[in-house]
């Protein structure tokens, strides 16, 4: 279960971006990018690409729901295997009622997250799978302190599970059908 690190830039049309949009993203509002933003990934093996090179369909089967704001689970076609499902991790309740979800498992060997420096987020999330009655988590991302309009993200994935194209792919989906 080798796990890999990278990190998006979500670079905001800003022809799309609105006066209305404008005020809400300065009232700290977090809605869908503009449907023309750039995503601009980069790999902990050093590979820059966006999502304009990289964007293959793959098919997996998402399940969304009202209750949240990315996918609850999804399932990804294996070919001459049985489908993997993919569950999305529910945060914590702490006492002051603020739903967190715990990252230091997955980001705990990146040398470069930090965790003073990540922030609420609708589109944090960790998913885990279930494995020989293990429940490893295998996908997550998070929201780190950046511009407004280019908003940055820290991601982690497991190499058994996923390709470079599939993360593409599972961010990209997540970021453009979201319930918000």
């Amino acid at each position: 279960m080798p796990i890999k690190y990278g990190e998006l830039t979500i670079i905001y049309n800003k022809e799309e971006t609105t006066l209305f949009k404008s005020f809400l993203i300065w009232m700290e509002y977090e809605g869908k990018p503009p449907k023309n933003s750039k995503y601009v990934f980069l790999f902990d093996d050093g590979e820059i690409c966006d999502s304009d090179d990289k964007l293959k369909d793959f098919n997996f089967k998402f399940t969304n729901s009202s209750i949240s704001y990315v996918p609850i689970f999804f399932e990804k076609n294996m070919k001459g295997k049985i489908n993997s499902t993919y569950f999305y991790k529910q945060p914590n309740q702490h006492k002051n009622n603020n739903p967190s979800l715990n990252f230091t498992n997955l980001f705990s060997s990146y040398s470069k997250y930090k965790f003073d420096k990540r922030i609420p987020s609708t589109y944090n999330s960790i998913y885990y799978c279930h494995k020989n009655a293990l429940e490893p988590e295998i996908f997550g991302i998070v929201r780190i302190k950046s511009n407004e309009y280019m908003p940055q993200f820290k991601f982690a994935y497991d190499t058994d599970e996923f390709e470079k194209e599939e993360i593409v792919y599972l961010i990209h989906y997540i970021f453009n059908h979201s319930n918000l």
